[in-house]
């Protein structure tokens, strides 16, 4: 059960699978590796993070059959076993297994009614699309002159708050009320503030004061931020921005800029992605060289997924009282650093691993795709493979959404048809490296789809050497 008073275990359930929150479950109602449980239950961050994501439900249903049918394995072998103390032993694991297929079930219990939290119905999902949008048209007409929004679409998943909430590294940002994922007030400063630190830098002369004096008076800064090793000091030289300060006649000045936290304008996706390092035993430590025989062990996070769409706002608090500092030419500044900071150096973490990047501008949302079929004449349906050569092609670059992917190729009857989709969307770089020690296939083949990747590569005739 996870870790609650009996009044709330009562009301919510053990597993607070009476909670219609995603936010509430995963800040938290996280199940722990210990409690109330008599042996550690390695599965538990994992399992946490399934009940929030798109298919959820199904992934920890697979979870609970395959241990079900584990116990049930152990048992039959038990029976036919002549050594008592290695029957002893397979009784003990069958049960093991029993008891994490009712824990791994009962996640899936929670999980339903968690997946779709957000977008329960079109109507919904309408409605969402037109407040978050509101918002931005309400800001400009309330704070005329003083207010920069635009919005941009997510070309790749997004990770924001990785670090926090409940599980470690497990963590995602979402709203408090709805459970929707958020970019936090605090992160679209940062990487405002990176952006313009970079290109303040880069830039010379005339220009570089320029850049500098619209930065401080936007972000605000401290003494230690003017000092030799201060960020101001880095971008811009110890002695220009202590000239800039002076100017401005302040050591220590409040930025007029509010960041406000950027809301999803379209429907949002959460998905679960992961890393799969190789070579644990290294990394921790404990041996000495990176082979290809240490046995990967995969974490599991929360993403939202590309496609969607994100209004982002800046507003100043004032205007501040230096000379010939107007507020078109601050928020100019500011969104220019905005925009470009989305879209070239993306938000969230992993983004050196291309997540996190934006296109400027709103997309097709999933309900006007949905009208916009409902108008039209109908078109050909594509075929399995087509969507999932769709879905998949240009994701399979890493093998971080094997888990979901491979079961979905292994459902094409056709083999000509599997071929087609495999060639689509798993890299021809890969294709070639087909080697059993390569990370790549290493993956392909193990973990919690191995079996099923091992079937695609057998109706292929896909050999590793």
């Amino acid at each position: 059960m996870i870790p609650i008073s009996t009044e709330v275990q009562q009301l919510i359930g053990d597993w607070a699978e009476g909670v219609e929150n995603r936010s509430l479950v995963h800040e938290k109602f996280a199940l722990t590796k210990v409690w109330g449980h008599p042996k550690k239950v390695d599965d538990a961050n994992r399992w946490s993070v399934l009940r929030i994501v798109k298919r959820g439900e199904s992934l920890l249903t697979d979870d609970a059959n395959r241990l079900a049918n584990d116990a049930r394995k152990r048992r039959g072998r038990a029976n036919e076993e002549p050594n008592p103390h290695r029957r002893d032993e397979l009784l003990q694991r069958a049960e093991e297994s029993e008891r994490l297929a009712g824990i791994a079930g009962n996640m899936a219990k929670a999980a339903k009614k968690l997946a779709n939290t957000a977008v329960r119905e079109a109507r919904l999902a309408e409605a969402c699309e037109r407040n978050s949008a509101s918002i931005l048209k309400d800001l400009d007409r309330s704070f005329k002159g003083m207010v920069a929004t635009f919005e941009a679409t997510l070309g790749a998943r997004m990770m924001v708050n990785l670090a926090g909430g409940v599980v470690e590294n497990a963590g995602i940002a979402l709203d408090r009320c709805f459970g929707l994922p958020l970019i936090p007030g605090s992160a679209v400063k940062g990487i405002t503030r990176v952006q313009a630190l970079w290109e303040i830098h880069e830039a010379k002369g005339d220009e570089k004061r320029r850049l500098l004096r619209l930065a401080m008076l936007l972000l605000g800064y401290g003494a230690h931020d003017i000092a030799d090793k201060g960020d101001f000091g880095w971008a811009g030289g110890t002695g220009l921005a202590k000239s800039v300060a002076g100017e401005i006649g302040a050591q220590e000045f409040k930025g007029c800029a509010c960041f406000l936290p950027a809301y999803p304008t379209t429907p949002p996706t959460l998905v679960v992605d992961m890393v799969n390092p190789h070579y644990p035993e290294y990394y921790g430590g404990r041996k000495q060289e990176a082979k290809d025989n240490e046995n990967p062990i995969p974490n599991y996070f929360p993403a939202v997924e590309s496609g969607c769409s994100f209004g982002f706002a800046v507003l100043l608090n004032r205007v501040p009282s230096p000379p010939n500092v107007i507020a078109a030419d601050l928020l100019t500044q500011v969104k220019g650093w905005l925009e470009r900071a989305v879209t070239r150096k993306g938000v969230g973490a992993k983004t050196a691993a291309g997540y996190g990047w934006f296109e400027l501008g709103r997309k097709t949302t999933p309900v006007q795709a949905a009208t916009a079929q409902t108008t039209s004449p109908a078109a050909a349906p594509a075929s399995p493979a087509d969507a999932l050569i769709n879905k998949w092609r240009g994701k399979l670059a890493t093998n971080g959404n094997f888990p979901a992917a491979l079961p979905e190729l292994l459902e094409l009857a056709d083999d000509a048809e599997l071929r087609r989709a495999f060639e689509a969307v798993i890299p021809e770089a890969e294709r070639r490296k087909n080697r059993k020690g390569n990370p790549y296939w290493q993956s392909f083949t193990s973990g919690r789809h191995g079996e099923i990747g091992k079937k695609i590569l057998a109706r292929l005739k896909f050999n590793l050497t």
